[in-house]
């Protein structure tokens, strides 16, 4: 048998998985039935895990033989969705969805460490499993690696299933492929007025308007058009009635980047903008920065090593190597920071149902999906670890 023919052997194995968790779903750091679940299969499997921070779950297959160790990431958190899918696996629990495949993501690493179990006379080394918690909220991988589960990794791998992408293709892009994410806060401090009086107050509905209108534009000005960057905001809060200047405003965004150095240039650039255009109006900013994840950037070297491997599984014009980068983030970057990696995108669509857009209330995965990624991972780790 193919690895692939493997892995459609595990195929139903995968699927009721899915099925668990998409009808289990729970938000990030609150994954405590889904750690559970997991555990009990590594269990079954006879596969060593533990517990860290309290909802991610590290699974350990040591081949007994001394090599390399290569780490496999799937996250495992929902989202705060209401599912509309009439489905028989539909979520049970009210307002929280799996709409970004994240199930299906902790399903086939469990098919995958099934059959790399099988295969452990075929490599050397040590294949870790990271089942990692709270992705949507920019959390979960930096505790992991705070507790040390990283040091001794040489390689890591993880995939995103991609509804716009057909079952039974890759994308693998070296270089940017997806961006950082910072999320910004600017708490305007203004002074309250009657609205007939702006002359005796500080409008921070005002200075907030022309704070949002100058961030949509500063990224033309400082960042190449051929590197990209973004600066959003989401969220503009102020004032309790229609006839009263208010005197404070909150407004919240985010900041996207393909580099280290975009990154912090626009990150300073929200900063002086707030606090500039709030002292010329009589008012004061404070802002604040959050760092949610590094860029993703995938090297030549490592994913060259993947896209060997995926030859292996599918014939070579499904392996696209010349897909967009994207300013959706993921965390997966973080772990970058400790040994390189590759980040792969895995078709997930096969009909209208399973090509809607992720974070969409009737987001579904192809069940067909499943062994693909199941089989590109095993495919490297017995590549890899050879």
């Amino acid at each position: 048998m193919s690895i692939l023919d493997e892995a459609f052997a595990q195929k139903e194995y995968m699927v009721s998985q899915r099925n668990y968790f998409h009808a289990h779903p729970e938000l990030g750091l609150q994954e405590f039935n889904t750690c559970n679940h997991i555990e009990e299969e590594l269990e079954k499997a006879g596969i060593k895990f533990h517990r860290v921070a309290g909802t991610n779950v590290i699974g350990e297959i040591d081949s007994g033989r001394p090599g390399k160790t290569l780490l496999i990431r799937a996250d495992i958190d929902a989202l705060p969705i209401q599912e509309k899918n009439e489905v028989p696996y539909k979520s049970q629990n009210d307002g929280i969805m799996h709409a970004c495949g994240h199930d299906g993501h902790a399903a086939y690493l469990l098919g995958a460490a099934k059959i790399i179990k099988e295969h452990i006379a075929d490599f050397t080394g040590k294949v870790i499993l990271c089942f990692q918690a709270a992705e949507e909220i920019g959390k979960g991988a930096r505790d992991i690696l705070a507790a040390g589960e990283v040091d001794n990794v040489d390689r890591i791998f993880g995939i995103h299933f991609a509804s716009g992408l057909d079952v039974g293709k890759y994308g693998i892009k070296s270089g940017p492929d997806m961006a950082s994410c910072d999320r910004f806060k600017i708490t305007i401090h203004g002074k309250a007025a009657h609205i007939t009086t702006p002359q005796s107050g500080a409008d921070s509905v005002f200075i907030g308007a022309l704070i949002t209108t100058q961030l949509q534009t500063v990224v033309s000005r400082l960042v190449s058009p051929v590197e990209g960057g973004i600066i959003g905001v989401g969220s503009f809060h102020s004032g309790t009635t229609y006839n009263i200047i208010p005197g404070e405003a909150e407004l919240e965004g985010t900041i996207r980047a393909f580099s280290a150095v975009n990154r912090k240039k626009l990150a300073d650039a929200v900063t002086k903008i707030a606090q500039d255009t709030a002292a010329t109006y009589g008012a004061t900013a404070d802002v604040s920065i959050e760092d949610i994840c590094d860029p993703c950037t995938n090297p030549a070297d490592t994913t060259a090593e993947v896209i060997e491997s995926a030859k292996k599984v599918v014939p070579a014009e499904n392996v696209l190597t010349n897909i967009d980068k994207r300013f959706g983030s993921d965390n997966f970057a973080d772990y970058m920071r400790k040994a390189p990696g590759t980040y792969v995108h895995v078709g997930s669509g096969d009909s209208d149902a399973t090509r809607v857009p992720h974070h969409n209330e009737r987001f579904d995965l192809s069940p067909d999906g499943l062994p693909y990624a199941a089989a590109l991972a095993v495919q490297y780790v017995l590549d890899y670890l050879k």
